[in-house]
């Protein structure tokens, strides 16, 4: 049996229960205003200095994405992979997930510049991950089947400042629509063009501060209209038991002994190097 107690919790009761009443929550300083600062700077430094971007990066409405060539969006340099096992992000992802053995995934980035010329608030679509796969007929609303993951905030985001936007109590709107129908995890495109929900919120926040949301929550990117970028990472905690996503070993080869030297004990577990 998975025992919780062994794990402190982050987490307020409040922020709990925020979290289950609106979908997501902002996990305030889960790095220092010096990690944070650090980790900006890592990220920065992937963009080459004469903007010469590489052309199988994402780019978006003055959204960068860097990505590798074999089109994987995970960067986790051994810089930037402790982002992945943060231990303070685990522990609120255990009171959320209700297990302490979980894996962690994506460590994608996101990199928005100032846009101010565009009047549209949404640079994306209000869409959902892909959490759960597409093949399925519908979600199982489970606490086995939940994903929570979200973004890092690297600098202080101000309103307009490209935040990530979410609607307010939007899992429970999506979890009503999806279990009216046989097939709910169809509906809307595949639930990658939601266009009929309430307007989204911005989620602001500070540096070192993380946005964590509940995988059924509508979200979407947001144009800046401030002159600093907004310099985010993405993280994403499942349990070792998901039913669609079970957990697997990390490939022999997966990481390199510069990535498994900057490794926690916690983060061999998380990133399937060692088993629960």
């Amino acid at each position: 049996m998975t025992i919780l107690s062994s794990v402190e919790p982050i987490l307020s009761e409040d922020e709990v229960a925020q979290f289950h009443e609106l979908g997501y929550v902002l996990v305030k300083g889960v790095l220092s205003r010096d990690e944070a600062a650090y980790y900006h700077g890592q990220i920065l430094n992937l963009v080459p200095r004469d903007l010469t971007l590489p052309a199988h990066w994402g780019t978006h409405n003055g959204r960068l994405k860097p990505m590798n060539e074999n089109g994987s969006q995970t960067i986790d340099t051994p810089e930037l992979l402790p982002l992945m096992i943060n231990e303070k992000l685990y522990r609120a992802a255990v009171q959320l997930l209700g297990s302490t053995r979980l894996r962690s995934m994506d460590g994608s980035i996101g990199i928005t510049l100032r846009n101010a010329g565009e009047k549209n608030i949404l640079s994306q679509r209000l869409h959902l991950d892909a959490s759960v796969p597409n093949t399925v007929n519908n979600f199982q609303f489970t606490q086995q089947e939940l994903q929570v993951g979200g973004c890092y905030y690297f600098n202080t985001v101000e309103p307009q400042g490209g935040g990530i936007h979410v609607v307010p109590g939007g899992h429970r709107l999506v979890e009503e629509k999806a279990r009216a129908h046989t097939e709910g995890r169809q509906l809307y495109e595949k639930w990658k063009n939601i266009t009929d929900f309430p307007e989204t919120v911005e989620v602001t926040g500070e540096a070192g501060d993380f946005a964590l949301l509940h995988h059924l929550m509508p979200h979407a990117a947001s144009h800046n209209h401030l002159p600093r970028p907004r310099i985010a990472q993405f993280t994403r905690f499942i349990r070792e038991d998901h039913p669609h996503y079970p957990a697997r070993p990390a490939a022999p080869d997966q990481y390199s002994q510069a990535q498994l030297r900057v490794m926690t004990p916690l983060g061999r577990k998380l990133l399937g190097i060692d088993p629960w």
